[in-house]
Formats: C-alpha cells, sequence, structure tokens
C-alpha cells in the first residue's frame, strides 16, 4: 500500500513546471503538470482512499521525467488509466474531485491528439508515399501557427487580438474562460 508522502504534500510547484517530455506537445504537458498540482491539492486535504491517485501521481511524474518511454501503447494505457480514475471517482470519497475531473477531461482530450499524431507518424514510417502525404497533412492542421505568422505582417492591433483570441478559444477552451471571468470579460 503506498503512503502518503511529504513531498506529495507541498504546494511548491516549482519542481512540477521544470518537469517536461519533449514527446508529447506543450499543450499535454501543461495538462500532466496540471494533474500534478491539482494531485497534491488532494493529497493536502484528504487524508484516506488516496492509494490509486498516489500511484497516478508518480505514473505521470515518470512520464514527465521521461522515466518511461512514450510509445502508442503507453498513450493508450494513460488514456485507460485516467479514465478508471473518472470512473471510480465516486469511491474515493474525496473532497475536490471536480478539480481533478475537469484537469482529467482536458488531459484526455490532449492524449486523443497524441494518440492520433503516433498514429501518423507510424503510418508515415511505414510507406515513403504517406510520408510526404501525411507531412502536408499535419502541416495544414497547424492553423493557429498560420494566424500568426500572417499577424506578423499585420499592423491593425486588432486584428492581432482577434487572431490570438481565435488561437486561445480553440486550443484552451477552459483557461481562456477562466481568464476571461477573471478579467470580467465572460460572455453570457
Amino acid at each position: 500500500m503506498a503512503e502518503k508522502n511529504k513531498k506529495l504534500e507541498i504546494l511548491d510547484i516549482r519542481d512540477i513546471t521544470k518537469l517536461n517530455n519533449t514527446i508529447f506537445s506543450k499543450k499535454t504537458n501543461h495538462y500532466l503538470k496540471k494533474l500534478l498540482f491539482n494531485l497534491r491539492v488532494i493529497f493536502r486535504y484528504n487524508s484516506t482512499n488516496l492509494e490509486d491517485l498516489i500511484d497516478l501521481y508518480y505514473y505521470i511524474e515518470s512520464l514527465l521525467n521521461e522515466d518511461i518511454d512514450v510509445t502508442l501503447d503507453e498513450i493508450k494505457l494513460l488514456i485507460y488509466r485516467l479514465t478508471d480514475t473518472i470512473v471510480n471517482i465516486e469511491e474515493y470519497d474525496i473532497h475536490g474531485e471536480t478539480i481533478l475531473t475537469e484537469t482529467i477531461a482536458n488531459l484526455q482530450q490532449s492524449l486523443y491528439m497524441e494518440l492520433e499524431r503516433f498514429k501518423l507518424a507510424l503510418k508515415s514510417l511505414e510507406d515513403q508515399q504517406w510520408e510526404s502525404i501525411i507531412d502536408s497533412q499535419i502541416m495544414n492542421t497547424q492553423i493557429e501557427f498560420e494566424i500568426l505568422t500572417k499577424q506578423l505582417e499585420s499592423k491593425n492591433i486588432n486584428d492581432i487580438k482577434l487572431s490570438i483570441e481565435k488561437i486561445l478559444q480553440a486550443n484552451y477552451p477552459y483557461e481562456y474562460a477562466t481568464y476571461k471571468s477573471r478579467k470580467n470579460y465572460l460572455d453570457y
């Protein structure tokens, strides 16, 4: 049985912010770090039924430290573990489960994109003809890159703000809504 460790009780996030897995996208790394922080909050305010969550914490930390090789199967395993955590969240009987489920939902969305990216990369390695087609498709899906490069030439500040807002809404809907609500710009 895993026991609550003093390391897991602290809320200093400097050690979390230093973690990074070079295989994952910035978005996935962000949600993995956010999950670690939220798990620490859970550990701080709960003292029982934490064994599975502590195991999940160390697993996520190992992924971010690159102690575990990220493969297609490893991503599937991570998605399964996160789904299992959400499905069984009531059994843990913990306070603050909402912050955990919210973060896991965002992380899962990002992991499904990683899964598709891995599948495309594997497909491109199988055949030279597929490689050029898939590479061009991946380039075309990076809409935010195209928008940002167009804005480098723009002199109109309103166009730049509008483009940035579109990127934030498309890629970070929850974080952007939180930001807007804190700034009193929430759309009703």
